[in-house]
């Protein structure tokens, strides 16, 4: 896959035709979000058989073990795949495999992608990073970016900001300009009704990754994938408790015994 648009194969459900399904030769503007260990080779492949595009989290893989991941992941789907690199760690030896293995694809999040941009490009990659505010955006954008993931406080897992999807959405529309990259809104959307509103909101696309912790290809228990097919609207937090080994990182979880004891405890 280049950085040039890319025709969409043909699939059995409407075609859509936005500035993310022109540029990454997708059928439906629906990114996997990487969702951390719960990605497997087989989820990867699944969404971007029926039309979107998947992401397979790699910071946390031990680099022996990527390339063949990847291979694995390539041999499923001829469809194009995503790699998602956490900035936070140097993600320099893991890009280089992904790049070798023929990745064309790069989601950077939690960090500078500037000093990454130039050398995805070289390789004929399209590079997307998570921001959190218009004027990252806007700072992203002229780093290179040529997609932007616009992550509201909604979002499950870890979150960059503090700012609602419904409200930075058309912000950070707004800040990359109408002729501008393409937006991808992140956070709290589960649904063809979230996505209608996403790109009403002027976004080419969505990014869900709770709603593909169910699927049976994720690696998520299926004990935790019951506890989220039961829980409410009202029961997650954003909460520093499980920043274990990303200190100040906060996340979006679900209130389980253990955040309430960690509660009670007066947050230690």
């Amino acid at each position: 896959m280049t950085r040039n648009p890319q025709p969409a194969t043909h699939h059995p459900h409407p075609r859509f035709d936005t500035a993310l399904t022109r540029l990454l030769g997708i059928a439906i503007p629906i990114v996997q979000a990487p969702v951390g260990g719960a990605s497997t080779p087989e989820l990867v492949a699944a969404v971007s058989n029926a039309g979107g595009l998947g992401c397979l989290s790699i910071t946390w893989r031990e680099p022996e073990a990527l390339a063949p991941l990847l291979r694995r992941t390539r041999a499923l789907t001829e469809r194009p795949v995503a790699v998602n690199l956490v900035l936070a760690w140097d993600p320099v030896e893991k890009l280089e495999i992904a790049l070798a293995e023929g990745i064309r694809i790069v989601s950077f999040f939690w960090g500078d992608p500037a000093p990454w941009v130039a050398r995805v490009h070289a390789a004929g990659g399209v590079v997307m990073h998570t921001v959190a505010s218009a004027e990252e955006a806007a700072r992203v954008v002229v780093a290179g970016v040529d997609i932007v993931v616009a992550q509201g406080w909604e979002a499950g897992g870890h979150v960059w900001g503090e700012v609602s999807t419904l409200a930075l959405t058309p912000r950070v529309v707004d800040a990359v300009g109408p002729d501008g990259v393409p937006v991808v809104a992140a956070g709290g959307i589960a649904d063809g009704r979230g996505m209608a509103a996403a790109l009403a909101l002027g976004a080419s696309g969505v990014w869900m990754g709770t709603r593909f912790l169910l699927a049976e290809e994720s690696a998520a228990h299926p004990v935790y994938q019951d506890r989220l097919l039961t829980a409410s609207e009202t029961e997650t937090r954003h909460t520093l408790l499980f920043d274990g080994g990303w200190e100040g990182a906060p996340l979006r979880a679900l209130a389980n015994e253990t955040f309430a004891a960690w509660e009670a405890a007066g947050k230690p």
